[in-house]
């Protein structure tokens, strides 16, 4: 009987993550930016497919992890922040400004990486 509430209770912080993402989707629209563009991103990299190697792919994939990652960390911050400060609070101002920076920081990581990769494999396919 143990084994068996420990496996559904497993199964429930699946459950609790995935409410997690889908409640993220329908309140954060920097989110959804953020996927759209990791999706684009991939599709171009199919597009060059014979270009890609796995490292390339590895690399793509994982960045693209990682902005998503810190784009939910952001919002988790913003709403903790937000549960804390009831009115406004130049603190509370400083520490949204920080993780949105984060996460802007990281974006920009991340436009640079793919164009590291990119750049190299479009001048190929138009040599």
């Amino acid at each position: 009987m143990d084994k068996k509430k420990t496996k559904w209770a497993w199964f429930k912080k699946f459950g609790y993550a995935f409410r997690g993402l889908f409640t993220s989707l329908k309140e954060e629209t920097s989110l959804v930016v953020h996927i759209i563009i990791g999706v684009i991103v991939l599709v171009v990299a199919a597009l060059l497919h014979k270009q890609m190697n796995p490292i390339d792919w590895a690399i793509i994939v994982l960045v693209i992890g990682i902005v998503i990652g810190m784009e939910l960390l952001n919002t988790t911050i913003e709403n903790l922040v937000d549960i804390v400060a009831f009115e406004y609070n130049y603190n509370a101002k400083k520490i949204k400004d920080i993780s949105a920076a984060a996460t802007l920081i990281l974006t920009i990581t991340a436009i640079v990486v793919g164009l590291i990769i990119f750049i190299p494999k479009i001048i190929m396919v138009f040599n």
